[in-house]
C-alpha cells in the first residue's frame, strides 16, 4: 500500500469514529456497555494508547532503528494496564488524548519513505500493515462494536 493510500485510509476511518463518538452524549460516553464492560471512553482511551505504541514503532523505523518487536507484546496485558490507568480520567482528557495520538501516528506515516511502509524485516509483516492495523484497521474496528451497541440499545 502506498502512503497516500495508507493515511486516506486513516483519514476516512478515524472520521467515521469521531463523527460516531461526537454524536454521542456523555451518559453514552460512559455507559460501560461494550465488550468487557468497557464504554466508548474507554474505547477511545485504548485506540489512542495503541496508535502512541504504533508511533513509537513508526518513528524508530523512520530514524533507522529497530524497534521493540511488538509481537512479543502481552496484548491483553497491555489493554487492562491501559484500561486501569485511563478508566478514571475525564472525558475531556480521553478526547484530548485521542486526537494527540491520531496527529501523532498521522506524523509517523508521513515521516517514513515507500520503501520503510513496504519493509517486511522489522515487524515480520510490512510497516504499512503495522501501521493499518493500529489506525485504520481498529478505527473500523470499533465503530463497528460501537454502532451495534447502539443498534441493540
Amino acid at each position: 500500500m502506498k502512503k497516500t493510500e495508507l493515511i486516506e485510509a486513516m483519514r476516512r476511518d478515524r472520521a467515521a469514529l469521531d463523527t460516531l463518538v461526537g454524536a454521542l452524549d456523555d451518559a453514552q460516553l460512559t455507559q460501560p456497555a461494550l465488550d468487557a464492560g468497557w464504554s466508548v471512553k474507554d474505547v477511545l482511551a485504548h485506540v489512542s494508547a495503541w496508535e502512541r505504541l504504533c508511533a513509537s514503532w513508526l518513528e524508530d523505523v523512520a530514524h533507522g532503528r529497530m524497534p521493540e518487536r511488538p509481537e512479543v507484546r502481552d496484548v491483553d496485558g497491555t489493554n487492562a494496564r491501559e484500561y486501569e490507568r485511563a478508566r478514571d480520567l475525564p472525558r475531556r482528557e480521553i478526547l484530548a488524548a485521542s486526537r494527540r495520538s491520531y496527529e501523532a501516528i498521522l506524523d509517523s506515516v508521513r515521516a517514513l519513505s515507500e520503501a520503510d511502509l513496504a519493509d517486511q524485516t522489522r515487524f515480520g509483516w510490512p510497516t504499512w500493515q503495522m501501521a493499518s492495523s493500529n489506525s485504520d484497521e481498529h478505527y473500523r474496528e470499533h465503530t463497528d462494536q460501537i454502532e451495534s451497541w447502539l443498534r441493540r440499545g
